[in-house]
């Protein structure tokens, strides 16, 4: 079924489609030797251990109007606002994912 007659047959149940966007938080305390074994360990934990006692929210419930809601084009961004000269946040937490890495600039 193409989308023109996915979108006119929920239309006809007066049902429409939402994107619901959701964001969990947990937070783990593991033993290890370093940093990249207590990331495993965590990575390895199957998907109740990793839910349970977690901060569930939902951010955003948007009708799609037939499209993919949670694509955002580059153009769309203003990618200036992402960094903040006065709070350098940004820097650290991009620090602790990826290291100090001087090919990443996103200033």
């Amino acid at each position: 079924m193409n989308i023109l007659a996915n979108i006119k047959q929920k239309m006809k149940n007066n049902k429409r489609e939402y994107c619901v966007g959701i964001k969990i938080i947990n937070c783990f305390y593991v033993d290890a030797e370093s940093r990249e074994e207590a990331e495993q360990i965590v990575r390895e934990y199957d998907p109740y251990k990793t839910l349970d006692d977690c901060d569930f929210n939902i951010e955003y419930c948007d009708p799609t109007n037939g499209e993919i809601a949670w694509k955002i084009k580059a153009d769309e961004v203003n990618w200036s606002d992402l960094h903040n000269k006065h709070d350098n946040w940004l820097d650290k937490r991009i620090d602790d994912l990826y290291g100090n890495d001087p090919t990443i600039d996103l200033k």
